[in-house]
């Protein structure tokens, strides 16, 4: 175990001879797996935490009742579409109906206990966060291994997969995320080393130089978004043709 961190810390460090024992040990695209589900739940415990808080605390209905009251105060003093006065009459019926809503909506019992749902709720959404990942990583792996080989390099899908896993250590700083202002930043931090990461691991399992490995890692980007684009050019032209 002690040996793997080393590698895992070499290989953020883009160390050549980390990346070669990487690729060297065995069940390379299952220990992608293993690595891509343990960091995205590492990354999400604190989320987890918060979720599983929010999901299990009572509703507290006066403070969302005050914020309602706040805002609207807000946009009575600011907007100046509230001066009317059947703007601001028609504002204050809608909060005289929507705080009563609010508190039957809070007092519904739900078939399971409070705490009960609220922990299945946010150990699904913990859970869902690592599936996605694996799909993200072997979709997006998929698409930049096609252009590995249009570049000249070679690898097969199960190992490449496998080697730029090793982008997903980076986002451990995910872990910090929930920290106000600070955590923003380090998850952006993680994000572009982990891209780093990824051009070094393309360039080592595809056999290419870092330019090349650079554009296999970029181009599908460019072609998903031309791919976007192009349907929400093709969906306006249906609307436009029906309407």
């Amino acid at each position: 175990m002690a040996d793997l961190l080393r590698t895992l810390g070499r290989a953020m460090l883009l160390d050549d001879q980390a990346y070669q024992a990487w690729r060297e040990r065995p069940n390379l695209f299952l220990r992608g797996i293993v690595l891509i589900v343990l960091v995205s739940l590492v990354a999400g415990i604190l989320s987890f935490a918060v979720t599983l808080w929010l999901q299990i605390k009572p509703v507290d209905v006066a403070s969302i009742e005050e914020s309602i009251h706040q805002s609207l105060e807000w946009q009575l003093r600011f907007n100046p579409s509230f001066q009317d006065p059947a703007v601001r009459n028609m504002a204050e019926e809608m909060l005289n109906a929507i705080v009563p809503m609010i508190t039957d909506i809070a007092a519904v019992q739900a078939p399971l206990p409070r705490g009960i749902s609220g922990f299945l709720t946010a150990l699904s959404q913990w859970l869902s966060r690592a599936m996605i990942a694996v799909g993200g990583w072997m979709f997006y792996g998929a698409l930049v291994l096609i252009f590995v080989n249009l570049l000249g390099g070679s690898a097969k899908l199960p190992d490449f997969l496998g080697m730029v896993a090793l982008y997903a250590v980076p986002g451990l700083l995910g872990l910090l995320q929930p920290i106000p202002c600070l955590g923003g930043t380090l998850v952006f931090i993680g994000t572009v080393w982990g891209i780093v990461v990824y051009i070094k691991a393309t360039s080592v399992i595809g056999g290419l130089d870092a330019g090349r490995a650079i554009l296999a890692v970029v181009a599908p980007i460019f072609v998903l978004f031309l791919l976007a684009l192009s349907l929400v050019v093709l969906w306006g032209l249906w609307l436009g043709f029906i309407f």
